[in-house]
């Protein structure tokens, strides 16, 4: 299988944001990500929860959106290579999801932490839901409480996210965003801890991935996981851009930063069936055992796929 090595520099997310103490002591780190550049207050250990409060108002809530940023972009380009996958609930039944890529000589490659909310979350809409991809992180920027650190879970994700990459390891201390390190703490990290041995061998799963933007304000990624050559996962979503003026379809700029499959309101305004449609690839190709061998669809949704699932279906037979 031919080797990719792809330089990632992504690097942005953490915990709950629901977060702010005045220990421990923090220290500002600048990072530049996805074209955007970063200043956050970061610390060496867990900071005190400040979950449930509603201080009073700083800014108004323009004023807040032009402090805060966060990017939700995958990796654009083809990563493919070993492949590991750790997961477990924590903090009250939370779900996190921790995928690694290594290339042969075990180098990590592309690290990605996902999290799903409580099936009993206290606001029932993002019960289950993503907090990586749905419009969760703007549920958390509205609340006062981030006024202070002015990130969301996604900053403190993807910044520990690209510290794994930049030091390519899994264990030991890391820094993490002040005001957003309860789930890098609480779910990524041990997570990562008990991989570490894991990665020094291939478990005879392999990872095919692929992002790309779709000239809309859309990127089209789809992933492919293997095991013994044998097709077992099969992932596609449509990611919209982190800038509303981005879109280029006006009536689509609300779900900025979220993507089709998991965005909670583009779900129930289209009845899913963007869902719907990538649930039915994947059931075709795992079918098929070939990302093209499934029924023709004339839909943008399926032209956009089968334009990824060429590239991907040529390096899946080298």
């Amino acid at each position: 299988m031919k080797k990719i090595m792809l330089i990632l520099t992504s690097l942005t997310l953490v915990a709950c944001s629901n977060e702010n103490s005045q220990e421990p002591k923090a220290k500002k780190v600048s990072v530049e990500s996805q074209g955007h550049n970063y200043n956050y207050d970061v610390v060496t250990s867990a900071t005190t929860t400040t979950f449930g409060t509603h201080p009073e108002a700083k800014f108004t809530p323009a004023e807040k959106e032009a402090r805060m940023f966060w990017s939700v972009q995958p990796p654009i380009g083809i990563i493919q290579g070993h492949y590991y996958k750790n997961e477990r609930d924590f903090d009250g039944g939370n779900h996190g999801i921790l995928e690694l890529v290594t290339d042969n000589d075990g180098k990590l490659i592309h690290v990605e932490f996902n999290e799903l909310a409580a099936s009993n979350y206290y606001e029932p809409k993002y019960a289950n839901a993503s907090k990586r991809l749905s419009d969760y992180a703007f549920f958390q920027a509205e609340n006062t409480r981030t006024d202070d650190t002015l990130v969301t879970w996604v900053n403190g994700v993807t910044f520990l996210e690209g510290q794994m990459l930049a030091e390519n390891r899994l264990d030991g201390n890391f820094k993490t965003v002040k005001g957003s390190s309860t789930s890098a703490r609480n779910g990524m990290m041990p997570l990562a801890e008990e991989m570490k041995e894991w990665v020094k061998k291939p478990f005879g799963f392999y990872y095919y991935g692929i992002a790309e933007p779709l000239g809309n304000g859309l990127t089209a990624r789809l992933q492919v996981v293997t095991e013994e050559d044998k097709i077992i996962s099969v992932k596609y979503d449509e990611i919209f851009a982190d800038k509303k003026q981005d879109i280029s379809d006006s009536k689509l700029q609300t779900f900025y930063r979220q993507s089709k499959y998991y965005s909670l309101d583009y779900g129930k305004e289209t009845a899913n069936a963007f869902v719907k449609f990538a649930d039915g690839i994947e059931k075709q190709v795992l079918k098929t055992q070939n990302l093209l061998n499934i029924p023709k669809q004339d839909s943008e949704d399926f032209h956009n796929y089968e334009k990824l699932a060429r590239k991907l279906q040529a390096e899946i037979n080298k």
